[in-house]
């Protein structure tokens, strides 16, 4: 019979397991709709066209290389069970694969640390609050356990380098590639944890041994290379849907100030601790009093990881977030909890010099990062870490964030110094506890955001339009600030198979779109002038169409029409913000096809406003007292062409309540 020593840690760690998928996907289900528009949603409609047509393409259309494991660990579910159904499967899916960390965590740390430590290595991986990313569509949730394989995968083989085990490294790579292109930072990690480990081991000239995982990386790079370029284009194209950022510029300074501020957030997401730990570790490694080479190993992927991980982050961050990335950093706490587990289990030694400097560098590098402006609502989604420190900035808004880390920064420095040996296991247990606690905020503030943004993007039954129309639908994009709901009906509705953008309007992101414009008469046109073929057709209310309204989406402001042919528009309004209702300064109707009659305003000032009215001609001022209504009609002026236009212009703003033809207007 197995022993009980030696199963025991395994089934406290299929608990730990076990029970983290259990929390996350509880936390997981209360997020009613994808939230990060339109990652999410790409990798949604990716996953959907993948296991349903083997492509990876949306609206039919093949698209530039994201991610291969995410559409597959996303699509399997949305089309076995169908999109609402799956999108629940998904989340506990997902919950399942970012907690499955825990496993390689405990059996690297074991080799370098008791079982005890080894588990409370699993547990901490556990309870990092990017694992609310279980939630949500995106390669956060497959790139968490791959990059630590591959990390695991790596110092194995600089431990001994069998080929077997330069194999699995190797074939880790290729899944982390295919999970993430961030993980081509695996490359020159490999070749620096390479000299590092040399160094370690005082053997600068073995190389040879590792000359199949050299030549298998040259290769893999050589091939993926000639695959993206295989149909001729610029060097570029090896980003594939990332190209972009191969074609622009960056400033050096900002490179290295953003570098500075995510090295600091990575201390964060460690805890501290843990991070001072591996500098530790680092330490005696570098002045070769390391006897283990397994501890040599790490070190070498833990410190290469780390720093070319935080040099790739910082120098996308710098040109395309303008904040902190945390996202792409997380799989890097999992890496330095094993070394904290390896440090604890030798009773934390802590050299005096040593230990002064990287507490001191590690809480200098928490003074240096400007929480005040990186801790935004725009960067929630980005930085888990940082939502507590929103929270209490929206609570307390004159509350001094960068004083209150640097706070915490010297706080925990001086508990890494003078902790006596025997409170490590307190001292790990508070900062499970406090991981734990940032990562139940997390969840909390994940669910109210997204349930927060669902009514503005889409009806209570998020198959609304599936379950309105018996044929295909073009959503029509007129530019309204909430383009995300383009994305999210056509992630929800599989009728939604054309995307059409009114005029100038474009939806963001590598959905197939094509532009129409009204003639005179409203009918719309290609560029080519021609007129699209289509049946029915989901717009802003913004827009009125000819034909019967069958469904609305009533606080999205979205409706579902069935439309006459030639597709002609009756009238559309600009300059306002359809959801609320509010001017800012300027809005217009205008009327196509129109003969006469006459539009009706209903108006409620926020305060006193001078109100213009112009339509032709005709030019009206009318005084609003502050919180009244005004209520009116302005007559319709045909223009040369057949169109009318009623131009509201408010300074200051003003809440409309409603702008609509109805006497007269357009021609039948």
């Amino acid at each position: 019979m197995p022993s009980p020593r030696l199963t025991r840690p395994w089934f406290v760690l299929g608990g730990l397991v076990a029970v983290s998928t259990a929390l996350r996907w509880w936390v997981a289900r209360g997020i009613p709709v994808p939230w990060i528009a339109a990652d999410e949603l790409i990798y949604g409609e990716l996953g959907k066209n993948l296991w349903r047509g083997g492509r990876l393409e949306i609206l039919g259309e093949p698209q530039r290389f994201y991610t291969l494991v995410t559409p597959l660990l996303a699509g399997l579910p949305l089309t076995a069970f169908g999109v609402s159904r799956g999108y629940e499967v998904l989340k506990g899916l997902q919950a399942l694969v970012m907690s499955l960390t825990a496993i390689p965590v405990f059996v690297w740390a074991r080799t370098l640390a008791s079982d005890r430590w080894a588990l409370v290595a699993a547990a901490l991986t556990l309870a990092v609050p990017g694992l609310a990313y279980s939630g949500l569509i995106m390669t956060e949730v497959a790139f968490y356990p791959v990059l630590v394989l591959a990390a695991w995968a790596l110092a194995r083989a600089l431990e001994r380098p069998t080929a077997g085990r330069q194999a699995v490294f190797l074939g880790a790579v290729v899944l982390a590639t295919l999970t993430r292109l961030q993980a081509a930072v695996l490359v020159p990690v490999f070749v620096t944890a390479l000299g590092l480990k040399l160094w370690f081991d005082r053997s600068p000239h073995g190389v040879r041994p590792f000359l199949p995982a050299l030549g298998g990386l040259g290769l893999l790079s050589v091939a993926y290379l000639a695959w993206q370029l295989r149909h001729g284009g610029p060097v570029s194209n090896v980003l594939g849907a990332y190209r972009i950022a191969g074609e622009v510029s960056y400033d050096a300074g900002d490179v290295l100030r953003f570098a500075l501020w995510h090295l600091a957030d990575l201390v964060l997401l460690a805890g501290f601790v843990p991070a001072v730990a591996v500098a530790l570790l680092a330490t005696e490694a570098g002045l070769g009093r390391e006897q283990q080479p397994a501890v040599r190993a790490y070190v070498a992927v833990a410190v290469s990881l780390s720093l070319w991980s935080v040099a790739e982050v910082a120098v996308f961050a710098s040109r395309y977030v303008g904040r902190l990335a945390e996202r792409n950093l997380i799989s890097l706490a999992p890496v330095l909890f094993v070394g904290f587990a390896c440090w604890c289990s030798r009773g934390a030694p802590r050299p005096r010099l040593a230990t002064a400097v990287a507490a001191l560098a590690a809480a200098l590098l928490l003074v240096a990062l400007p929480v005040g402006r990186l801790v935004t609502h725009a960067a929630i989604p980005d930085a888990f870490m940082l939502i507590p420190l929103w929270r209490l900035d929206v609570r307390f808004p004159g509350a001094n964030l960068d004083l209150l880390v640097a706070v915490a920064g010297a706080a925990a420095a001086f508990v890494v110094v003078l902790v006596p040996r025997r409170f490590l296991p307190v001292l790990a247990a508070a900062l499970l506890v406090l991981l734990a606690g940032i990562s139940a905020s997390a969840g909390r503030v994940v669910s109210a955001q997204a349930t927060i943004q669902r009514p503005t993007v889409i009806a209570d039954d998020p198959r609304w339009i599936d379950h309105a129309a018996g044929a295909p639908v073009a959503y029509l994009y007129d530019g309204d600030e909430h383009w995300n709901a383009v994305w999210e009906n056509l992630f929800w509705n599989d009728h939604v198979d054309e995307i059409l953008d009114l005029l100038q309007a474009q939806v963001p992101g590598p959905v197939p779109q094509r532009s129409v414009g009204p003639r005179a008469d409203g009918t719309l046109v290609d560029a080519g002038g021609s007129s699209p073929a289509l049946r029915y057709v989901v717009a802003s209310r913004a827009l009125r169409l000819v034909g019967t309204e069958v469904a609305r989406a009533q606080v999205a402001q979205l409706a579902l029409w069935r439309v006459d042919q030639p597709p002609r528009l009756v009238s559309r309004l600009t300059g306002i913000r359809i959801q609320t209702g509010d001017v800012d300064a300027h809005a217009r109707l205008t009327v196509y096809a129109c003969t006469g009659g006459a539009a009706h305003l209903s108006l409620l000032a926020p305060g006193p406003r001078a109100v213009t009215l112009r339509s032709g001609p005709m030019r009206r001022t009318v005084e609003v007292a502050a919180g009244a209504h005004w209520d009116g009609e302005v007559p319709l002026r045909p223009r040369p062409g057949g169109t009318c236009a009623v131009d509201l212009l408010v300074p200051g703003g003003i809440h409309v309540e409603r702008f609509e033809v109805t006497r007269g207007g357009p021609a039948a």
